[in-house]
């Protein structure tokens, strides 16, 4: 439905009123998937004209002449068909030119690319074939019965498009009706013959099984295959007769240039036996003169194809029988089907209709919708719809609108927004975008072109709804905009190619409604996970402690090698998992995972959340962005003595995808900002302190990232300047070691900061209390051999004393740690068992044990607490780092005393 605006004042109203389903579209407004499916049907229509040229000889090629238009629903198929009529008709209207005007040239024709491009040259390419296709009338099989004789509706078709008045007003032919003899003589011996092939093909085409009396059935067999002995070549010079009398007209010869004629054929994949029957028929009437345009999905056409296999060979008793013969069943339909479409429509006939940018999205604005009305683009509306807001939460607010889920450029700052937008551009030559779109924003939006006009309709309907009272208006704005991503979400699910049991799941069990009514996430169980997806950046490796030849390199170390990783975030992908049958999951789909996670942030808002089982957020959501890699050889574990140690850098239990995409948009941007030779070190030659001093950049870079998501500003990163002892400084000094200090200090200051306000503006379990917990438990363990393999990379947590003075919050963190140091060797404990556990070893020797029925379960626990003793053993030999002096020490060789004023 269109929206139309009722303007009473300033009021305005939303008022339904019907719009088509599908239209043709002049070239400028049709979305860029719907313009490159055009330009390749009109090319490939090129040069079928082309290839009918000449008196129709005989060929000895078998020829294909059928293209198909794919797409899941609503990506535009029957738009394209329905435009591409329109271009043949005035192909100078339909490119918006003057009559008798041509396309006006680039300044340079290797400048232009992409649509203007595709313009320029379709331009030539209608000119080219202007007068020599003919469109027959669409046939759309979805209306069409079972049953039905489609060879006689395709003659039919064509016989219509002889008798048609001959308007042809093209500037290269001009007889216009029929009006000679020989024309008359023509068309009239084109006429019989397509009408005899018309009563020859309900013979060839109805079932004689049908008939209970053995001598007509006997007949009527004889009958078909008597007519279907010479039938393709009686089709052939029909439609050689059919394209010399129709292009008389139009060319007054019926030598040189011949018309072809185009069947579009829509909705091909909404029923088994027109599908088969389609491909069945293409092939009995291949003609260079008649071309089939096939519009489907491209998975329904494959899936149904095997499906009309499989029922054939049920039919005929060639199924197998059990699981095994149902499987071997299935296998050859799928070869059958794959070899059948090979043949009728070969992978360079099919021309796919994707989905729209989402970037492109966030700028699209429906046709039809009058100027007055006010028409914004999506991203407007989506700025306009609130997000639930709570007195009881922090202030300001900072996601205020449905928008903030989706964009993160009001998020970064100007530097490391400019950096980011160079990292993900699409070529140097591309413009940078203005808007950044977060990963579920990316996912969401990647629609096709109806279900963009749903979303777009579906915004504009809630913004003009009536409004709510005041004192209800927060909680309206919030549910209005639930209301939308729901409605989207189901849309996404009943959509998708999930299977039976996770669209329902969804539907029903984590889609749920409350006894108000209001719609809730219910995650109880953890249904919904997260696959991680990063690639590898860059590798720092520490340098040994001995030097080739010296004595302290020969000595046998269980500590063979350690690495830090820096790792690339890519998409996000979650895995729906089957509450009633444990080990059963499947990927969500990018579209629905895109609007789960957004439901999912904007549900998070309302106080209290509507969101049941908050497990899924912490583990489950956070990337292996950095990654400190050990291998340690434990000679008193027999069984996998070599073991990889992983130990992932921690970030914050943040709540909502939206917090986990901004930390690594800004990590992005660092990656990209440091990746000009910054990190190239060479383990070979360069000293323990170079390496030592990257390590520490990249440490205090990442606590101070965190920090700037998880203070009041929620993301803001400032990399300052050269002064301002930022990360810039530490990249534009020449000597970074003294650039490094002062911007540790500074991450300091930072972190003191958010401790003040955690203790300020903090209320209940809300994003600074998440800050708090990680500040307590995390970031001393941050500094610890796992993820620091040098002991002077502690200085990070040892203020200094000249610079600021004491500072209060600072005092404060730091008693905490003093009061919970059991507390926090514990964590350490439980950390490096899980990454123990994660290990490769580790996995190999639980399969192997496996194979005992469980009675190796004390093997593997023997193996686990020997690799854990050796590990703290080969990483605490100075002494438990756990302890408040080791956690201050300034380096390996100096012994500070562990007195409270060395804290400040």
């Amino acid at each position: 439905m269109e929206t139309k605006t009722s303007l009473t004042g300033k009021a305005h109203h939303y008022v339904p009123t019907p719009f088509p389903e599908s239209r043709a579209f002049p070239w400028d407004e049709l979305l860029e998937p719907t313009q490159r499916g055009l330009y390749e049907l009109l090319s490939w229509l090129e040069a079928a004209c082309g290839w009918s040229l000449g008196e129709g000889e005989a060929r000895n090629e078998h020829l294909s002449t059928s293209l198909l238009i794919s797409g899941p629903r609503g990506a535009g198929k029957t738009t394209v068909l329905l435009s591409a009529l329109q271009a043949l008709r005035d192909w100078r209207a339909f490119l918006g030119l003057k009559p008798g005007g041509r396309l006006e040239a680039e300044a340079s024709e290797s400048v232009a690319s992409g649509p203007q491009a595709m313009r320029r040259d379709l331009c030539t390419t209608l000119e080219r074939i202007e007068g020599r296709v003919v469109w027959l009338e669409p046939l759309d099989l979805e209306p069409v019965p079972p049953g039905a004789n489609l060879l006689a509706t395709l003659l039919v078709r064509v016989r219509a498009a002889l008798d048609a008045p001959q308007d042809d007003t093209s500037s290269r032919g001009g007889h216009g009706r029929w009006s000679s003899s020989i024309l008359e003589e023509s068309a009239e011996e084109a006429w019989g013959k397509l009408d005899h092939l018309i009563r020859d093909a309900s013979f060839m085409w109805e079932d004689s099984a049908s008939t209970t009396d053995t001598r007509a059935r006997a007949e009527q067999q004889i009958k078909a295959a008597e007519i279907y002995a010479n039938f393709q070549q009686r089709f052939a010079a029909a439609m050689e007769n059919v394209a010399k009398t129709l292009s008389l007209p139009r060319f007054g010869t019926a030598r040189g240039e011949q018309v072809i004629l185009v069947l579009p054929i829509d909705n091909v994949d909404r029923s088994i036996e027109h599908l088969h029957n389609i491909v069945k028929l293409t092939r009995m009437v291949a003609s260079p003169r008649l071309w089939f345009v096939l519009a489907a999905g491209h998975q329904e056409f494959q899936l149904f194809m095997e499906r009309s296999f499989q029922k054939e060979l049920i039919l005929s008793g060639q199924a197998g029988i059990g699981a095994l013969g149902q499987d071997e069943t299935l296998s050859i339909a799928r070869r059958q089907s794959a070899t059948t479409l090979r043949r009728a429509l070969p992978p360079s006939y099919r021309i796919n209709l994707g989905p729209v940018d989402p970037y492109k999205a966030w700028d699209f604005r429906p046709l039809g919708v009058d100027a007055e009305d006010g028409a914004q683009t999506l991203g407007h509306l989506l700025e306009q719809l609130r997000l639930p807001c709570s007195p009881t939460r922090e202030k300001p607010r900072v996601l205020a609108s449905f928008a903030d889920l989706i964009n993160l450029a009001p998020r970064l700052s100007d530097t490391v927004k400019t950096t980011y937008r160079m990292a993900t551009r699409d070529g140097q030559d591309a413009p940078l975008r203005k808007v950044i779109l977060t990963p579920a924003g990316k996912l969401a939006l990647h629609l096709p072109a109806r279900t963009l006009q749903d979303l777009w309709h579906a915004a504009r309907r809630e913004l003009w709804s009536t409004p709510a009272s005041s004192a209800e208006a927060c909680v309206s704005d919030g549910e209005r905009t639930i209301r939308v991503v729901t409605e989207m979400l189901r849309n996404a699910i009943d959509e998708s190619d999930l299977p039976a049991w996770a669209s329902q799941q969804l539907n029903n069990r984590i889609l749920r409604y409350d006894e108000k009514g209001l719609i809730f996430l219910d995650l109880t169980g953890k249904p919904v996970r997260r696959s991680k997806r990063t690639t590898l950046s860059d590798v720092l490796e520490w340098p040994r402690r001995g030097r080739p030849g010296d004595a302290a390199s020969k000595t046998e170390e269980p500590l063979l090698l350690s690495e830090l990783h820096l790792r690339h975030f890519h998409d996000v992908v979650l895995m729906l998992s089957d509450l009633d049958r444990e080990g059963s999951s499947v990927p969500l789909p990018g579209n629905v995972a895109g609007w789960f996670m957004l439901l999912h942030d904007a549900l998070m808002l309302f106080e209290p959340p509507r969101v049941l089982n908050l497990d899924v957020t912490p583990f489950e959501m956070s990337p292996e962005l950095v990654v400190t890699l050990h291998e340690l050889w434990v000679d008193a574990a027999p069984h996998e003595p070599l073991v990889q140690v992983e130990c992932w850098w921690s970030l914050p239990s943040w709540k909502t995808f939206v917090e986990f995409a901004i930390f690594t948009a800004q990590w992005k941007a660092f990656l990209k900002r440091t990746a000009d030779g910054y990190f190239k070190v060479d383990n070979m030659k360069d000293s323990r302190m170079k390496v030592g001093a990257h390590h520490r950049f990249i440490q205090a870079a990442w606590v101070e990232n965190i920090c700037s998501v998880a203070g009041r500003k929620l993301g803001g990163w400032d990399w300052g300047d050269a002064r301002s002892r930022g990360v810039e400084s530490v990249l534009l000094e020449q000597e970074r070691a003294s650039a490094l200090e002062p911007y540790e200090q500074r991450v300091r200051d930072t972190v003191a900061k958010l401790v003040e306000d955690i203790r300020r503006y903090s209320v209940g379990s809300d994003r600074l209390w998440t800050a708090r917990v990680w500040l307590q438990n995390a970031l001393p363990l941050l500094v610890l051999p796992e993820f620091a393999p040098v002991p002077a990379l502690s200085e990070l947590l040892r203020w200094q004393s000249g610079e600021a003075g004491e500072n209060e919050a600072w005092d404060e963190l730091v008693a905490y740690w003093e009061d919970h140091g059991p507390r926090l060797t514990r964590l350490r404990e439980q950390m490096v068992r899980a990454a123990v556990g994660r290990s490769g070893a580790s996995e190999a020797l639980r399969r192997h044990l496996g194979r005992d029925g469980g009675l190796g379960t004390g093997l593997y626990y023997d193996w686990l607490d020997t690799v854990v003793r050796t590990w703290f053993r080969v990483m605490d030999q100075e002494g438990d780092h756990l302890e408040l002096g080791a956690l201050r020490r300034v380096s390996p060789v100096q012994d500070v005393q562990a007195d409270a004023s060395h804290g400040h």
